[in-house]
């Protein structure tokens, strides 16, 4: 939504739309590995 940052909804999205069905868990588990600042979603400053 160009906010800079990535949501596990957003996640959810594109992964779907490439033809994958990620639970929410494996959503959060994505974005925790690269969750520098540990606020539950991925930033682009």
């Amino acid at each position: 939504d160009g906010d800079g940052q990535i949501t596990t909804k957003e996640l959810g999205t594109v992964m779907r739309s490439l033809g994958q069905n990620p639970s929410e868990s494996e959503l959060q588990d994505m974005i925790n590995e690269v969750d520098a600042d540990n606020n539950g979603s991925i930033d682009f400053p």
